[in-house]
């Protein structure tokens, strides 16, 4: 047991996105029941800005963004702050970590992991990542010889980082839960006796995915398959307007989405590792669309991997033209014995313990600090 005594606190950075919050959360949550006290930091304007909000944890957020790829005035202007951001968001970092004097500082991406990393090697704090991207972000890159660990998801991102890499998987949330469809559809008020396809382009959302569906959502009522449809915080109302059927269930977002993942039959989704890792812990067939714009492309070797290996079907998102998912769907709900046996693929595919691999990681850290 933890000795509260002594200082037992850790802080965990990262966020922006789903992608990068979840196994924070995910990695804090089992902390927290060991005993150790988890703080939080991520960014003003990441997806943990609302999150957090809902955790009992104490947070701060920083005002800090990435830089912004797309051109406009306002990204323009955006990138012209950042030195300034940077800079400023640092100082208040420092000043954080000098008040908790934490144990150790967890990075798992995203811009918000940065700085408090950057800070936590020059005060001599332990650190650790966790990457999550068969090609690893650029925090992790630039860092992975100067923090003391990174545990990564997969073999193929050990060959682009130096220092002490372990092989851990993907550390999946402590309240996600498997239950069966029919259940699941009862909590969603769903029928459980039709087949059901959920379209999650991420956890803002994706306006390609909102496009395409809005185009296509009349299949669905005309063969009585009911859509569970992620649409993302900005767009609620603007496609709650447009789609209105019983058979039709629009959010912005799924605090609870194992619900929708278990609900469904099919799901449609990115290709980015926390998603693909959930999907397969659920044993589910997946239509993986890579999103062309992911560093390194990575979202398309993490489909392409689990194509090759029978565990999901991959459309690139330049083939996204007429009915193709939907010829897709038919397909695979045809053919109930190979819609199982992508499931199961995909399951064998996951490290399943992967939280204990990261907590063991932790300890011995701890242990070294001691000695």
């Amino acid at each position: 047991m933890i000795d509260h005594k002594k200082n037992n606190t850790i802080v965990i950075a990262g966020g922006g996105s789903g992608g990068h919050l979840f196994p924070a959360l995910a990695i804090g949550d089992e902390l927290q029941n060991k005993g150790y006290s988890i703080k939080y930091i991520g960014s003003k304007y990441g997806i943990e800005s609302k999150i957090f909000k809902k955790i009992n944890n104490e947070y701060y957020l920083l005002n800090i963004r990435g830089i912004q790829r797309t051109l406009s005035f306002k990204n323009i202007i955006n990138n012209l702050l950042f030195p300034i951001r940077f800079l400023m968001s640092y100082i208040i970092t420092i000043k954080i970590l000098k008040r908790l004097n934490p144990i150790m500082v967890i990075g798992t991406g995203g811009y918000a992991s940065g700085l408090p990393l950057l800070a936590s090697i020059r005060m001599n704090i332990k650190t650790l990542i966790h990457e999550q991207n068969s090609y690893p972000g650029l925090t992790t890159r630039k860092l992975s010889n100067k923090v003391d660990s990174v545990c990564i998801t997969t073999l193929e991102t050990k060959k682009y980082l130096n220092g002490n890499v372990i092989l851990t998987g993907m550390p999946i949330r402590n309240n996600f839960i498997k239950i069966n469809k029919s259940d699941a559809c009862i909590k969603l008020g769903l029928s459980s006796s039709k087949e059901t396809i959920f379209i999650v382009g991420g956890s803002q959302g994706s306006e390609t995915f909102n496009q395409y569906f809005k185009k296509n959502y009349e299949f669905y009522i005309k063969n009585d398959i009911q859509l569970i449809w992620q649409c993302g915080y900005k767009n609620l109302s603007k496609y709650k307007k447009i789609v209105n059927h019983k058979n039709i269930l629009i959010q912005d977002f799924f605090d609870q989405i194992d619900y929708a993942y278990c609900a469904a039959d099919i799901i449609v989704s990115r290709a980015g590792a926390v998603a693909v890792n959930e999907i397969s812990l659920m044993e589910k067939a997946m239509i993986l669309v890579p999103l062309p714009s992911s560093a390194a492309n990575h979202q398309f070797h993490n489909a392409k991997f689990y194509e090759d290996n029978n565990a999901a079907l991959m459309i690139e998102e330049k083939k996204l033209k007429g009915n193709i998912i939907e010829d897709s769907i038919l397909k695979l709900l045809n053919n109930k014995e190979k819609l199982k046996s992508m499931g199961l693929n995909a399951s064998n595919l996951i490290i399943k313990d992967a939280k204990e691999k990261i907590i063991d990681q932790i300890t011995k850290l701890l242990k070294i600090n001691k000695t």
